[in-house]
């Protein structure tokens, strides 16, 4: 006779939510967070194809990536920790979602 009571977080399951419509409708996410926590790494679990963006730095070189091309091998060794398996930058960043970690700025995921 246990009753099992659902505490997520409503912020983080409303992120999960948008996951997961990101997912179906075939687009790559792009997670504002840091790859090695908790939340982040559940929140990538909910991706087919994603990429974890730590901060305005990683954010405008994978900004640059797209707009211009670049070097996959320095692509890949730079998020090789914060990527979906067999992540090709060349074709998985043409459709893209965005998702934060809750604990992150949200200020810094709209620049």
């Amino acid at each position: 006779n246990v009753q099992i009571v659902d505490t997520t977080c409503p912020w983080v399951s409303k992120v999960w939510t948008s996951v997961e419509k990101t997912k179906e409708k075939g687009h790559t996410v792009i997670i504002h967070g840091k790859y090695s926590h908790e939340e982040t790494i559940a929140t990538k679990s909910l991706a087919e194809t994603y990429l974890v963006v730590k901060d305005m730095e990683e954010a405008e070189y994978v900004a640059e990536y797209i707009l211009n091309g670049g070097d996959r091998e320095a692509f890949a060794r730079r998020f090789g920790k914060a990527m979906s398996d067999g992540f090709d930058p060349d074709t998985d960043l043409e459709s893209l979602g965005v998702a934060n970690q809750t604990t992150m700025l949200k200020g810094e995921t709209e620049l």
